[in-house]
């Protein structure tokens, strides 16, 4: 169960990092998306959430562990860092 877990974290992410890409190379955001105002950094936000997805791995994630405390902390942050992305990417509504 752990494997198929860890094997669709990593094809999410995959898909996440292909969107990401194309949303911040052409400002492409997909239709369904109506909140989303800015798409490049919507692509930001979904670059870095496949980063982290694919790191979920286990071979990678043990990579990462053992490039030591500054890449754990680069990948945590990246994660905090998209997160701001979406946030700021998304379209504010007015209430009425």
């Amino acid at each position: 169960m752990n494997r198929v877990v860890d094997y669709t974290a990593f094809a999410a992410g995959c898909v996440l990092i292909l969107a990401g890409c194309v949303s911040v190379l052409s400002g492409w955001a997909p239709s369904f998306l109506r909140h989303v105002d800015r798409p490049r950094l919507f692509g930001a936000w979904a670059l870095g959430l496949g980063v982290f997805c694919v790191t979920q791995l286990p071979a990678l994630r043990s990579g990462v562990t053992r490039l030591g405390s500054a890449a754990i902390d680069a990948r945590v942050a990246l994660l905090l860092v998209s997160a701001a992305a979406l946030l700021l990417g998304l379209r504010r509504t007015r209430g009425q």
